[in-house]
C-alpha cells in the first residue's frame, strides 16, 4: 500500500515514529509531510488518510492547510518536503506496480468528474423516463375518453363515425 511506503519513507528520513502520540515539532512536521504526500500522490480521502494514523479527517485537513503555510516561510521544511517528494517519485518510477493506486491530482479530479457525470446522467435519464411515463398515462386517459365519446357518437351518427372523419391517424 502506498501509505505504508510513504510512512516508511518519512520515518526513515526523520528517524522517528510519526504515529507516536506527541506534540513535539519534529513529529508534527513529519506527520504533516506524510499527510501532504499521501493527499498529493494517492486517491485516498481525508478520512482514509486519517485512519492510517488514528486521526480524523479534520485533523488531516487542518494539518495539510498548515503545512502549505509553513513551507512558504521555513526553508528547511520546504527542502525536506521537496526531498521526500523526489524520493517518492523516484520510488514510483522504480516500482510502478506498487503504486498502481496512486494518481496525480488532475487524474483524481478527472475520475471524480466522471463519477459525477455518471450520477447526473443517471438522474436525468431517470427523470426523463418518469416524465415519459407520466405523458404515456395522460395519453392513455385521453385515448380512453376519445374512444368512449366515439362509441357514444356512433349510436347517433354511425355513417359519420365510419367515414374516417374521427380516425386519429
Amino acid at each position: 500500500m502506498i501509505h505504508q511506503t510513504i510512512k516508511k519513507l518519512v520515518e526513515d528520513y526523520y528517524t522517528l515514529k510519526i504515529d507516536s502520540k506527541t506534540r513535539k515539532r519534529e513529529y508534527i512536521e513529519a506527520r504533516a509531510i506524510y499527510y501532504k504526500l499521501l493527499r498529493d500522490n494517492s486517491r485516498m480521502s481525508l478520512s482514509a488518510i486519517g485512519k492510517t494514523m488514528n486521526k480524523d479527517h479534520a485533523t488531516v485537513l487542518y494539518t495539510i492547510n498548515k503545512i502549505d503555510d509553513w513551507v512558504q516561510y521555513d526553508k528547511q521544511l520546504r527542502q525536506d518536503y521537496e526531498t521526500l517528494t523526489s524520493r517518492l517519485k523516484h520510488a514510483m518510477m522504480l516500482n510502478p506496480e506498487q503504486f498502481k493506486e496512486s494518481i496525480n491530482i488532475e487524474g483524481f479530479y478527472e475520475i471524480e468528474y466522471k463519477k459525477l457525470e455518471e450520477k447526473h446522467n443517471h438522474v436525468v435519464n431517470k427523470s426523463v423516463a418518469k416524465a415519459l411515463a407520466e405523458e404515456a398515462k395522460k395519453y392513455d386517459i385521453l385515448l380512453n375518453k376519445y374512444n368512449f365519446l366515439k362509441s357514444r357518437l356512433e349510436k347517433y351518427e354511425p355513417k359519420r363515425v365510419n367515414s374516417t372523419e374521427f380516425d386519429l391517424v
